[in-house]
C-alpha cells in the first residue's frame, strides 16, 4: 500500500509459549490452510500498520488502548492481523512514538520490539492469528526490490531470519509475508538473479523454513514483467501471471501467494474506465491471480480495500465485486487494508476518530466470511463505571475461575476467563460458568452455550494444566 539457543532470541513471551509450539503449526494443503489439527482455518484478517512507519509502533496509541483495540477488532469477527514492520523496529533501541501512556501505561519504557513482541504475544493469546509482514527496508517508503543501496540482500535475510527465530514458538503467528509489493525494477524468470523476485523469494524461505519449519511462507507478485505477463496493468504485488512459467520452488505445503489488488480510490487502472466495468473485472482477477485457485495454490490477498463510497464512486462497485468474486472462488480468507483510518486512499475499518467502526465496510467483510463468522453490528466500546459481570462461578474439580472484563458497551461486552489447576495432579480442564447474553466470539477454548451457561474446555494446545498452572480464554457477546 502507497503509505507513507533459541529462548536466548526469542522475547520473554516466545519463550514461555515454546513449549507449546509443537502444539500449533500451519501448512497449506489441497489450496486450504490447514491447523496443526489438520483443520482448515478461514483467516478474516485485517492489516494494522506502524511497526513499518518511523513511528515503529502500530498506529492509533496516541488516541486509543492498545488492547482495547484489538478487542474491538475481534468484536467486529476479525480474528486474524498482518502486521506490518520494518528493519528499525526490530533492531532500535529508542522508544517508539505517538504513544499516549496514559492510555498505555504498560507500554511505558519499551522499545519499540519490545511493543511488537506484546502485540504479537496478546493477538495470540486471545486466538488470534497473526501474518508478519516485512514492509519497508527505511521505515518509509516501499522499495522496488528486495534490497536498496543501503539495505542488503544480506541485511533482509538475516532480518527475515531474527524474525522467524523470535516468533517462531508464539501459537498464533501462522507465518510472515517476506516482502511487501515488489514492483518496478522486480521481475519473474527471466534469469537475472539481481531483479528475478521468485529467486528471491526461494532464498528466503530456504533461510526462514529451518528455523520456523511450521511457517507459511507468503509470497506477493510483482508489477509489470517483460515475459509470460498479459497487458493488464496491475497493482504492485498483485502480478503472479508469471509463476505459470516459471513455478516456485518453495515447498508446496509451507507456500501462500498473497496478492495484492485495488480499486479506483487507489490508481484509477484503464480497465476501470472500461464501458463494462465493473463486469469486466473478474476476467482480470483471474489473469492477475486467481488461475492459481484452480492450479491447486492456497491464494489469499494480502491486502485489498478503499474509501468504499467516500472517494470515487466506482469503489464500492469494484469492492463489492471483488467480494462476489472472492466468494465464487472459495477465497474466503483474506486482509482488509486496512483497520487504520489514516491510510489516505483507503481509509479504513476505523473512521478517523480511531474509534467509530465504518459498519458498512465491515457488512461487506461479513459477506466475504459467510455463515457462521457475523458477529453482532457493534457500537462503540466503552467503559462503564461499574460494569455487569456474571456472578463469580465457583471452583470445579479442582479447577479454579476467575473472570475479567476487558470491555462493555451498550449492546455487548467482551471479558476473558483464567482457569487455574489448584489440584495437585495434571488435569484436563472444563468448567461451566453462566453468562449473560448471546456468545458471538470465543477464543481459545472448545465452547457451547446453553441458555445463561457457558460450557467451555481446553483446546489441544491448554487443555492439560499441570498443578499451578493456568489457562486463558476469552469471549465477545452481545445483549
Amino acid at each position: 500500500m502507497k503509505i507513507t539457543t533459541l529462548c536466548k532470541s526469542l522475547a520473554l513471551a516466545g519463550c514461555l509459549l515454546a513449549s507449546t509450539s509443537m502444539a500449533w503449526s500451519y501448512e497449506i494443503n489441497a489450496g486450504k490452510v490447514l491447523d496443526g489439527a489438520g483443520k482448515a482455518i478461514q483467516l478474516r484478517g485485517v492489516n494494522w500498520f506502524g511497526f513499518e512507519t518511523n513511528n515503529h509502533v502500530v498506529h492509533g496509541l496516541w488516541a486509543r488502548n492498545w488492547t482495547e483495540m484489538i478487542t474491538q477488532m475481534q468484536a467486529q469477527g476479525f480474528n486474524a492481523v498482518r502486521l506490518p514492520f520494518c528493519p528499525a523496529t526490530l533492531h532500535g533501541s529508542a522508544p517508539p512514538s505517538s504513544i499516549d501512556y496514559g492510555r498505555n501505561a504498560d507500554l511505558q519504557g519499551l522499545s519499540a520490539i519490545q511493543v511488537m513482541d506484546k502485540v504479537v504475544t496478546e493477538l495470540s493469546n486471545r486466538g488470534m492469528y497473526v501474518l508478519l509482514d516485512h514492509h519497508t527496508p527505511d521505515c518509509q517508503t516501499i522499495s522496488e526490490l528486495w534490497y536498496t543501496q543501503s539495505y542488503s540482500e544480506q541485511q533482509w535475510i538475516s532480518d527475515l531470519t531474527f524474525v522467524a527465530q523470535r516468533y517462531a514458538g508464539v501459537p498464533g503467528v501462522i507465518g510472515i509475508d517476506i516482502k511487501n509489493e515488489p514492483h518496478g525494477a522486480a521481475t519473474w524468470g527471466t534469469g537475472n538473479n539481481a531483479t528475478d523476485w521468485n529467486r528471491a523469494a526461494e532464498r528466503a524461505a530456504a533461510a526462514v523454513l529451518p528455523l520456523a519449519p511450521h511457517w507459511l511462507i507468503a509470497v506477493e507478485g510483482i508489477g509489470e514483467n517483460p515475459s509470460c505477463s498479459g497487458s493488464n496493468a496491475h497493482f504492485w504485488g498483485g502480478n503472479l501471471e508469471p509463476l505459470a512459467c516459471t513455478p516456485l520452488n518453495i515447498p508446496a505445503n509451507r507456500l501462500l501467494l498473497a496478492p495484492h489488488t485495488y480499486g479506483p480510490d487507489v490508481y484509477v487502472q484503464p480497465y476501470f474506465n472500461a464501458s463494462n466495468f465493473p463486469s469486466n473485472m473478474p476476467a482480470i482477477w483471474d489473469q492477475h491471480f486467481g488461475q492459481f485457485v484452480q492450479a491447486g495454490y492456497a491464494v489469499m490477498l494480502g491486502e485489498f480495500g478503499g474509501k468504499f463510497g467516500r472517494g470515487d464512486a466506482r469503489d464500492v462497485q469494484w469492492q463489492n465485486a471483488l467480494v462476489d468474486y472472492m466468494v465464487g472462488k472459495g477465497m474466503r480468507s483474506g486482509f482488509y487494508w486496512s483497520w487504520n483510518p489514516n491510510s489516505g486512499d483507503t481509509g479504513g475499518i476505523l473512521d478517523d476518530d480511531w474509534t467509530t467502526v465504518r459498519t458498512d465496510k465491515v457488512q461487506l467483510l461479513q459477506r466475504l466470511w459467510g455463515d457462521g463468522s457475523t458477529p453482532t453490528t457493534p457500537t462503540t466500546p466503552t467503559t462503564p463505571t461499574t460494569p455487569t459481570t456474571p456472578t463469580p462461578p465457583t471452583p470445579t474439580g479442582g479447577f479454579s475461575v476467575q473472570e475479567m472484563m476487558d470491555s462493555v458497551w451498550n449492546a455487548g461486552y467482551c471479558q476473558r476467563v483464567r482457569v487455574t489447576n489448584q489440584g495437585t495432579a495434571a488435569g484436563n480442564w472444563a468448567i461451566t460458568i453462566p453468562v449473560s447474553g448471546t456468545i458471538n466470539n470465543l477464543w481459545n477454548a472448545t465452547w457451547t452455550q446453553a441458555g445463561s451457561n457457558l460450557n467451555a474446555s481446553g483446546v489441544d494446545w491448554n487443555k492439560t494444566l499441570a498443578p499451578g498452572a493456568a489457562a486463558e480464554f476469552g469471549f465477545c457477546a452481545a445483549r
